[in-house]
């Protein structure tokens, strides 16, 4: 249960007293609300804020622009609605149910610019809800959810992305791009 007390390294002992306490002990330093692979933080406060409990490990966010993330990894559920790599959090900490693409590998990383969400990771399709597309480790998905037509191709994973005006910067382990003008050997970074 995800409203669950958790410890974050393994218990090796366990008692439990007549009213009702138990005592823990073993090899951990915390314990705490279960949180998923990832979670906000006020860092005014110190406290997690509500986020729907992510079931695997996220690698990537990105701020939406409005209080909510958009967040990438390795994850097969966000809340318990099943999200393939890929989700958005809206400003109130709830899944977005109109956002749903899936990747059928890791994402790493993640940025925003204007209506679209820039996508880099291990990934060879991305699918919007009308079937897989093929999308070689980068993809760019509209904010409405829809699959935009810019699809480079990369020979290898995309690590990282930053975006400056019209211009995506792309860091990885690739060593050639395609991007519609035949392939160009680019090592690591385009």
């Amino acid at each position: 249960r995800p409203d669950q007390l958790v410890t974050n390294g393994a218990v090796n002992a366990l008692a439990v007293s007549d009213d009702g306490t138990t005592y823990l002990g073993g090899h951990f330093t915390h314990v705490g609300m279960a949180t998923g692979g990832g979670v906000p933080i006020n860092i005014k406060s110190g406290h997690p804020q509500a986020f729907p409990a992510v079931l695997g490990s996220v690698y990537a966010v990105a701020e939406d622009g409005k209080g909510g993330w958009y967040i990438g990894g390795d994850f097969s559920s966000v809340g318990g609605v099943a999200r393939g790599n890929l989700a958005h959090i809206l400003a109130d900490g709830t899944l977005d149910t109109h956002w749903a693409p899936y990747a059928d590998q890791k994402v790493n990383t993640l940025a925003v610019s204007g209506n679209v969400v820039y996508v880099g990771g291990s990934f060879y399709h991305i699918d919007v809800g009308t079937g897989p597309q093929r999308r070689n480790h980068l993809a760019a998905i509209h904010t409405d959810g829809s699959l935009a037509g810019w699809s480079p191709n990369v020979n290898d994973r995309v690590n990282t992305l930053v975006i400056s005006g019209s211009t995506v910067y792309v860091g990885g382990r690739f060593n050639s791009i395609d991007v519609g003008e035949g392939e160009q050997l680019r090592n690591y970074l385009a």
